[in-house]
């Protein structure tokens, strides 16, 4: 007894488990994981922060630059020379130092030698030593750009059009994404309608079945009537069998949009009931809030910035230089020799002819301004065609709708008098067969359709600039 008590409670856990781990889920909510899931909006959100860090680095650009320098030699052989060289002796008047050279005392003229040089009365012997084992040259440097031709402005600028593209790429794929999640969602609220349908239909077919089969018994139909009924029935269960294994593959599918288990149980909890009448309006100027219009516009900008950019290469720079500098274990003659100081340089670079460069790249990047702005002017004109194109989409699945409601009040009571025929003997079997498939096919077209209708709802928002992670926004496509 105690050991059935352990099953029954073993039994209650693992449930209670199995109910934990369903998912209910609403469109926002599938939205919201939809969103955090994303691959390409995590790669989005990844390109933003590429962008502020180039931007950040940009900034940069206009601040003085600070740098320390190192170096060390170290050569095993040292430099001898011996030199010879000319010397001076004092002007007894003037009692500066003049060269010591050997004058002709006739002609009062100096000595020239064989190489065409004067010729000293005496020379000093120097004989050198360099020694290069441990010499040391260390030092810090400022550098500070004063004028650019416009370059680090022009840089500066678009890493922030940068920045703000990589934001409207965010945008851009946010839309995608719940694009991407609404259909999927829809999708599965769909095949979870259709196995209601096909389970219904299979009871209906059940009843029809037993009917036929106690007629048959009785001698009042022929045997094949009965057969007819046994092949629809099982027609019918292959169908929900088919509906089973769709709803399982688009539970899956929502749960890798979502970034759910694959095994995960949901319970869709919106339904396809609530379909309201589209508005009519053409709102074209709602097309210039659609990131892929932003993204061209601001792609235009960056090509005005990118003219500028070439046009700096080939306008005048400056910029100075200070640093402080000290050297250090060099031996001169036997004697250690150091040095240090400050130093100062400025510079001015000016082009002056590089045989039409300049030009002629200025003219390729206006050029691929031209090209990008062609290219926006083209995408205006197919942004209203996707447009106007959402919105008819919208309206023909708004008044599919209306005639699949109309065919299935139709298809309903087709059925219902077929039934009531067939009990009274007044109609044939076959005849409330197919009536009974007509009514599962409206019912089956009905769902399509509202189906349909939600996900061109979706598509004519997000043509239209308007798709936001609320469903509240899905009241302005239809009333």
């Amino acid at each position: 007894m105690k050991k059935i008590k352990y099953i029954i409670l073993l039994a209650i856990v693992f449930s209670g488990i199995n109910l934990k781990a369903q998912e209910r889920m609403t469109l926002q909510q599938c939205r919201e994981m939809a969103l955090q899931k994303n691959e390409d909006l995590k790669m989005a959100d990844k390109q933003l922060e590429k962008a502020r860090a180039e931007k950040d680095a940009a900034k940069t650009l206009r601040l003085p630059k600070f740098s320390a320098t190192g170096t060390g030699i170290y050569l095993n052989q040292d430099f001898e020379k011996e030199l010879t060289l000319p010397t001076k002796v004092p002007n007894p008047q003037t009692g500066e130092l003049e060269p010591n050279i050997m004058v002709n005392p006739q002609t009062g003229e100096p000595v020239v030698g064989p190489d065409g040089n004067p010729v000293f009365n005496m020379y000093a012997w120097f004989p050198l030593t360099v020694s290069l084992k441990g010499t040391y040259l260390a030092g810090v440097a400022l550098e500070q750009p004063v004028y650019t031709g416009g370059k680090i402005n022009a840089g500066n600028e678009m890493a922030k059009i940068g920045v703000e593209m990589a934001g409207e790429n965010i945008e851009l794929q946010k839309m995608n994404t719940l694009v991407e999640a609404d259909k999927v969602y829809w999708n599965y609220v769909s095949v979870n309608e259709k196995v209601k349908l096909a389970k219904e239909a299979v009871d209906m077919l059940a009843e029809i079945v037993e009917v036929a089969r106690n007629s048959y018994e009785v001698g009042m139909v022929h045997k094949n009537e009965m057969l007819k009924a046994q092949v629809e029935y099982n027609n019918a269960a292959l169908d929900l069998h088919q509906a089973k294994n769709g709803k399982a593959l688009s539970r899956m599918n929502l749960c890798r949009v979502t970034g759910l288990p694959l095994n995960t149980p949901i319970v869709a909890l919106d339904t396809l009931i609530a379909v309201g009448k589209p508005l009519m309006n053409d709102p074209y100027g709602i097309i210039s809030e659609r990131p892929e219009y932003q993204l061209l516009q601001k792609n235009i900008r960056l090509q005005d910035e990118n003219i500028r950019l070439t046009k700096a290469d080939f306008l005048p720079t400056a910029g100075i230089q200070a640093g402080y500098s000290y050297l250090g274990g060099l031996e001169f003659g036997g004697e250690d020799f150091t040095n240090s100081g400050l130093n100062v340089m400025a510079s001015v670079k000016i082009p002056i002819f590089h045989w039409g460069e300049g030009v002629k790249k200025i003219s390729a990047a206006k050029i691929d301004k031209e090209i990008t702005e062609l290219k926006l002017e083209k995408n205006r004109q197919l942004l209203r065609l996707e447009m106007e194109q959402a919105r008819l989409n919208l309206n023909v699945a708004y008044e599919r709708i209306q005639l699949s409601e109309t065919a299935l009040e139709q298809a309903e009571e087709n059925l219902r008098i077929s039934r009531d025929n067939y009990e009274v003997g007044m109609e044939k079997l076959t005849d409330l067969l197919v009536a009974q498939t007509e009514w599962q096919k409206a019912f089956s077209n009905l769902i399509d359709a509202k189906t349909d209708f939600k996900i061109k709802q979706t598509n004519w928002l997000k043509a239209t600039g308007r798709l936001s992670i609320s469903p509240a926004d899905l009241g302005s496509a239809g009333e």
